[in-house]
């Protein structure tokens, strides 16, 4: 009986869809800009971007996890601040622990529900509210991404997913430790975690001039 082969799956990350250092503060600061212009005329659509971009570069999250989080997943009080992904990839539990930037910018963000925005804002509400305060679908989370790159010119290939790569890859590069960064990232298996063990953009080119050479 002769055997199919079946073609094993290709994991490699494609860094065309990563941000490099540059076009993610570019992405950032013009966000911020937008938000604090926002804020001055009333208006919530800069404000809810700029907290959604800021979460997806420094959590990891994936969008689903994100539509999906409850101010009750928001842990800021804590000693270890961190949010709480209660249906992840297999339907898996994990917590993300946050770094003090996105801690004081969800504490903001949180308080601006309250007084700015007129939403709901504790409990069992939705961080990120779409029509009649339900959670914000994916696809929509994604579309405001998408329309945020193209206004500002970056490449057309990132997605809000390259801001999971991204952060892996510059978690992985500064804290040299794949357990941790696989915990965060909710991975199942080390062996997709190993794949942003690879090189920060802007260092390639550096990395390819120390090669030695002997002719002259």
């Amino acid at each position: 009986m002769k055997r199919t082969k079946h073609k094993q799956k290709d994991y490699t990350i494609d860094p065309d869809k990563f941000f490099n250092r540059e076009e993610r503060n570019k992405l950032l600061r013009y966000c911020r800009d937008q938000s604090e212009l926002d804020l001055l005329h009333g208006r919530r659509i800069w404000v809810v971007r700029y907290m959604l971009i800021d979460l997806a570069f420094y959590s990891g999250l994936r969008v689903a996890e994100m539509a999906a989080l409850k101010i009750s997943d928001i842990r800021l009080k804590d000693e270890m601040p961190c949010l709480v992904v209660r249906h992840g990839k297999g339907d898996r539990k994990r917590f993300v622990y946050l770094d003090n930037g996105v801690v004081q910018h969800l504490n903001t963000f949180i308080k601006l529900k309250q007084t700015t925005l007129k939403e709901p804002f504790e409990g069992d509400v939705a961080l990120f509210t779409g029509k009649k305060e339900n959670h914000s679908k994916p696809l929509t989370l994604m579309k405001a991404f998408k329309s945020v790159i193209r206004e500002i010119g970056l490449r057309d290939e990132l997605s809000i997913h390259s801001c999971r790569h991204t952060y892996a890859t510059f978690l992985l590069h500064d804290t040299k430790n794949m357990k941790y960064v696989q915990r965060q990232l909710g991975h199942k298996n080390i062996s997709m975690t190993v794949l942003y063990s690879g090189i920060l953009p802007e260092e390639n080119s550096k990395l390819a001039n120390q090669i030695k050479r002997d002719f002259e």
